[in-house]
């Protein structure tokens, strides 16, 4: 069982960026397995990253909460000639449950030079499926069962199931940030900088629920105390940040209360009403 990973944001950078974020991303996922204590091997092309894992429940946690990651799938691999991937459907679509009555769909991509292109793929995999289960119907539209099949260079891949990520940048890609956490609302400002790559250090009380929380998103999380008589000044020289993260909502904004600092001061969760905040908080705190 491989792992197969996929970014979003990361594909639209030039080809050196490209390269830098990937790699960013690959040495975090490293970085979340090795805080769990699980043993994982990666691997990654200019699309894909590979991660072979044998605990598939920790794997889906771990994942899932890396930023940068768009989406997981667990699947089985083979080589990318068709008689292997129709095998290989074949046995994905029965351990589906696929039987009289059942409608299915084969969705096929490739990348790459192949003498046959995503379209006969699967038709070619849709009717070895078929000759398998002749009961079994086609539908496109609103299948029970999806068998996907991948094909990348040499290598096919087959699976049903797609694991959301958090999506963003690559934690850490994008300097470092204060957070100035006081509210439900402030944690879901810091998990907001935490997705658009940033290496957030929190201004909060250690050992406080939420911000353990934070932490199973970034596992070397710092946490300041203000200094007796310290400014947010203070805080952001001692985080060395490049800007402040703050919770403020939309019906306490006063520019009065805007922290006064050095550096940039956001404010992402002011155009959020009351039930996104509370759904990403929920989310937050779910891991």
């Amino acid at each position: 069982m491989v792992l197969l990973v996929r970014f979003g944001e990361i594909a639209l950078k030039s080809r050196y960026v490209r390269r830098q974020l990937r790699d960013r991303l690959v040495a975090n996922i490293q970085d979340g397995f090795a805080a769990e204590g699980v043993e994982c091997v990666t691997e990654a092309d200019e699309a894909r990253i590979y991660v072979h894992a044998d605990d598939l429940v920790r794997t889906k946690s771990i994942l899932m909460r890396v930023f940068g990651v768009v989406s997981i799938s667990p699947a089985a691999e083979t080589h990318g000639d068709v008689e292997s991937l129709k095998t290989l459907a074949v046995q994905e679509a029965a351990s589906a449950g696929l039987g009289a009555g059942v409608t299915f769909a084969v969705r096929a991509r490739r990348v790459g030079t192949h003498p046959f292109t995503s379209q006969d793929l699967a038709k070619e995999i849709g009717g070895a499926i078929l000759d398998a289960h002749p009961d079994a119907r086609v539908n496109l539209g609103a299948p029970q069962v999806e068998v996907h099949v991948e094909v990348r260079e040499n290598r096919g891949f087959v699976f049903r199931e797609f694991w959301p990520g958090p999506g963003g940048l690559p934690l850490g890609s994008q300097g470092r940030a204060l957070a100035l956490v006081d509210s439900e609302a402030a944690i879901v400002a810091a998990w907001m900088a935490m997705k658009r790559g940033c290496r957030v250090v929190v201004a909060g009380a250690e050992g406080l629920a939420d911000v353990d929380a934070l932490r199973r998103w970034e596992p070397g999380l710092k946490v300041l105390d203000q200094p007796a008589g310290g400014t947010v000044e203070d805080l952001v020289r001692i985080a060395r940040a490049g800007a402040v993260f703050v919770g403020t909502r939309g019906r306490d904004f006063d520019p009065a209360r805007r922290p006064t600092v050095s550096v940039p001061v956001f404010e992402p969760v002011i155009g959020l009403g009351d039930d996104e905040v509370a759904a990403l908080a929920a989310r937050i705190r779910a891991g």
